[in-house]
Order: C-alpha cells, then sequence, then structure tokens
C-alpha cells in the first residue's frame, strides 16, 4: 500500500511542475498585456493634447540636437584630418643667391636623410608659371621684367607627425642656402586643434542638455501628476504600491524621450541637407567633392536610445517623488 502511494505521488509531481509553469507564463503574459496597455493609455493621453505633447517633444529633440550635431561636426573634421593625415610637407625657399645646378644639388642632398620621404627642386621660373596658371594671371606675369619668386625645394618627411614635422623645420632653417622655412600642413594642426576643441564642447553641452531634460521632463511629469491627483489616491487606497502608480507615468517619460530622439534625427538631416547645398558651392571653388556626413544608423539608434533613457529616468525620479508625498 505505501508503494503504491508513493508511485501516485512521483506521479502527480511532474504534473505539479506543468502547471507551476503554466502559472509563470500566464502571469508572465498579464504582466505584458498589463504594460501593453498602460503605454497605449499613456500614448493617447499624449494624443488627447496635441499642443502641449508637441512642444515638449519639440524641446526634447532640439536638447538632443545641439550635442548631437557638435559631435557630428567633429567627426566630420575627423575625417577630413584623416584624408590629410599623410600630405605633411615642408618647403624650403632658397636664398637668391642660390642658382638653379645648387638648388638641384641641395634637393640630392636632403634625398639622402632617413627623415625626408622625397624632395624636388622648383626653379623661380618654374614656380612663376605654376602661379599664373593656377591664379590666371598668365599675360600680366609675362609683362615683369624681373622674377620675385626664389627657387623652393619641397619634400615630404618620413614622419609626418607635428613633433618629427617641427624638429625637421627647425634643422633646415639651419643651412646657409635656406631663407625660411614653411610648413604646409600646419593648417592642418589647427584644424585638429578646433576638432578637439569642438569635442570638448560637445561633451560639457551634452552634460548640460540632459540636465536641462530632467527639468523638462520632471517638470511635464509633475504636472501630469497633479492632474491625476485622485486617480493616485485611489490606487493607494486599494493597496497600490508608489511603483504602480508611476507605471504609466515612464511610459510617458519614455514616449516623450522616444519621439524627442526620432523627432532629432529628422531635424539633423533637414540641417544637413541645407548646410550641403550651401557647402557644395564653396567645396567646388575648391575643387573638392567633400560633403558633411550625417548621423550613420548606429548615431541615430544612440541618440533615440539616449532620449529614451533621459525620459524614463527623468520620469521615475519625478513620478516616484510626488507619489510619495500623495498620502491618502
Amino acid at each position: 500500500m505505501n508503494a503504491t502511494k508513493r508511485r501516485n505521488d512521483n506521479a502527480n509531481q511532474p504534473r505539479v511542475k506543468r502547471n507551476t509553469r503554466a502559472g509563470q507564463s500566464a502571469s508572465f503574459v498579464d504582466l505584458v498585456k498589463l504594460h501593453r496597455r498602460i503605454a497605449r493609455d499613456s500614448a493617447s493621453r499624449l494624443l488627447q493634447t496635441p499642443a502641449s505633447s508637441l512642444v515638449t517633444l519639440f524641446v526634447v529633440a532640439v536638447a538632443l540636437l545641439l550635442p548631437a550635431l557638435l559631435f557630428g561636426l567633429n567627426s566630420n573634421l575627423a575625417s577630413l584630418l584623416a584624408g590629410f593625415q599623410n600630405s605633411a610637407q615642408v618647403t624650403l625657399y632658397l636664398q637668391d643667391s642660390v642658382s638653379e645646378a645648387d638648388g638641384e644639388e641641395i634637393s640630392n642632398d636632403l634625398l639622402t636623410r632617413n627623415d625626408i620621404e622625397n624632395a624636388y627642386y622648383v626653379s623661380p621660373s618654374q614656380a612663376l608659371d605654376e602661379f599664373g596658371a593656377s591664379s590666371g594671371l598668365e599675360d600680366l606675369l609675362t609683362e615683369m621684367t624681373a622674377n620675385p619668386l626664389p627657387g623652393a625645394i619641397v619634400l615630404t618627411p618620413s614622419d609626418v607627425s607635428s613633433v618629427a614635422v617641427d624638429e625637421l623645420a627647425r634643422q633646415l632653417q639651419k643651412l646657409s642656402q635656406v631663407d625660411v622655412v614653411q610648413i604646409d600642413s600646419l593648417w592642418l594642426q589647427r584644424l585638429a586643434a578646433i576638432s578637439n576643441l569642438v569635442s570638448a564642447i560637445g561633451r560639457v553641452l551634452a552634460v548640460i542638455v540632459i540636465l536641462g531634460l530632467f527639468f523638462v521632463v520632471g517638470n511635464t511629469i509633475k504636472l501630469a501628476i497633479e492632474n491625476r491627483k485622485a486617480e493616485i489616491l485611489v490606487i493607494k487606497l486599494v493597496g497600490g504600491s508608489d511603483m504602480y502608480a508611476a507605471r504609466p507615468f515612464l511610459y510617458t517619460g519614455l514616449l516623450y524621450g522616444l519621439g524627442g530622439g526620432v523627432l532629432a534625427t529628422l531635424l539633423q538631416g533637414i540641417v544637413l541637407a541645407t548646410f550641403n547645398s550651401n557647402l557644395e558651392v564653396l567645396m567646388r571653388l575648391y575643387e573638392s567633392d567633400f560633403q558633411l556626413r550625417g548621423f550613420g544608423l548606429m548615431s541615430s539608434l544612440l541618440i533615440i536610445v539616449a532620449g529614451a533613457t533621459v525620459g524614463w529616468t527623468a520620469a521615475l525620479m519625478a513620478s516616484l517623488r510626488h507619489i510619495r508625498a500623495i498620502n491618502p
């Protein structure tokens, strides 16, 4: 009889586990349905006040757009610098007393240095011809009785880092035949410094914007809680927790962040389209096809996720703070 009882108990055990799993699955489905209903109700309430909701969305979008544009500008500057990172050149302007034969000899001697990859001599007449061709003043230059341009040696350093280029220029300046040493990559160094400055400003602005969004979303949630104070009182009277009462406002903050992030990416596209139409004319004058690049897929997703995270966190802090102050 005891053996029969044990067999019956063992037979019932898997059935109990299956029932437990079914109960857990059912509770999970109910929880998903609950959150879906709360999210749908929160979206419906936003649509009931389209003017105020759109204003809040636009404020969130502009706040996200400003640091994003700075980071995008820095990304474009970095890509521009990457295209010129190996184009550092040093130009040696020779003394007027140096003949073309001596200039060629100096250029050949410089090629024997390990820190110089390439070097070639530009005679005064060749420099005048190149200047006339690039400036369109050939006819005017042919009427000149004397050539004001000196001979020059254009060389490419083996190491294009700013420290190495500066050291090479300092050594070449000591040559008696050299009048002036010009580093053609100096403007790249200045552009790199500007890029670093823009990046630093973007980081500081991002922190300020996040703090501002906390105040904007938090104040909006506070007003929503005041309008639904009676509903929150009823929830607390029937035993609802503060977190349960805060769920609709958490979804409201999340929707504000998501909508603001999406709107920010759309505004960024409009800004870039406007800038590129004017930039194209400028770049054509410099015979360049450079265009400002917009956010990629990952950058756009990052903005949307950042907006949603800030909106949800701000709503969480504001809702719990004000709901706890409501006592039945």
